[in-house]
């Protein structure tokens, strides 16, 4: 039986995911990871997860999950299932799985405008590693990645992504690179000497910069783009020194 794509979306979701992802086969089974973001769909009339642009899971619990919110799951597919037939997916347009574990990721809107980056913002930290091997994950809009940090363990955190719309691109060495800017803040700071380093998986809203970019680039041919996240590597007290890191060969979105 074909299986469309969803070989290929677990092992993708096996390299993206290293701190949580498993996967196993047993049969005509199997099991993995993936985030995705929850959507109604009119079809069926039932909440899916869309975990790619073009694939999604159903599970009857999705319903009671509110549309929008992004999700980490653990799954099982059963490919003997009726549901899973060839025909039952093409039909309604997803795989129905079997879900294990499920947590909400948090998510952040996007600023289209860049807060001074020479001075440090009251209760920032540092970030260790802004994208956890540099798997960047887009879906629906919504970009997902790792970001680590060295704070207490039941600190709360704000996470900031901004960009200067204005000046979206900037050619440096005759390569294209699109700015952002990841900060992160404490909320409400726990008064503690220990802390330990943080792996937070964390969504955010990039459909309109992704469009913007996709409008650059189509005039251009191209159908990657190359993404510079710049952080904060080290505070000290006032002092703040910024890092990059380039996530290389993004796909262009496609404009509706």
């Amino acid at each position: 039986m074909k299986k469309l794509n969803v070989q290929g979306i677990i092992l993708f979701f096996v390299s993206l995911l290293l701190l949580s992802s498993c996967m196993g086969e047993s049969g005509n089974k199997e099991t993995g990871s993936a985030v995705g973001v929850v959507r109604f769909d009119t079809k069926t009339f039932k909440n899916v997860l869309d975990v790619t642009e073009n694939d999604a899971f159903y599970w009857i619990g999705f319903d009671q999950v509110s549309t929008g919110v992004c999700l980490f799951v653990d799954y099982e597919i059963d490919y003997d299932a009726p549901e899973n037939s060839y025909e039952s997916v093409l039909a309604n347009g997803y795989l129905t799985v079997i879900i294990t574990k499920k947590e909400v990721i948090e998510d952040f809107e996007m600023a289209y405008s860049v807060s001074d980056t020479s001075i440090v913002m009251k209760d920032e930290v540092a970030i260790y590693e802004p994208v956890l091997g540099k798997e960047f994950y887009y879906v629906k809009g919504m970009a997902f990645f790792y970001s680590v940090v060295d704070v207490p363990n039941k600190q709360d955190l704000y996470w900031s992504l901004s960009c200067n719309i204005q000046d979206i691109v900037k050619t440096e060495n005759g390569q294209r690179y699109y700015d952002v800017y990841l900060r992160c803040y404490k909320i409400f700071p726990i008064r503690t000497e220990s802390s330990e380093k943080r792996y937070c998986l964390n969504a955010y809203n990039m459909k309109s910069y992704f469009e913007k970019i996709a409008r650059e680039e189509n005039n251009l041919g191209s159908g990657t783009f190359k993404l510079r996240i710049n952080y904060p590597s080290t505070i000290n007290d006032d002092q703040i020194t910024w890092n990059q890191v380039t996530i290389e060969n993004i796909p262009v979105v496609t404009l509706e």
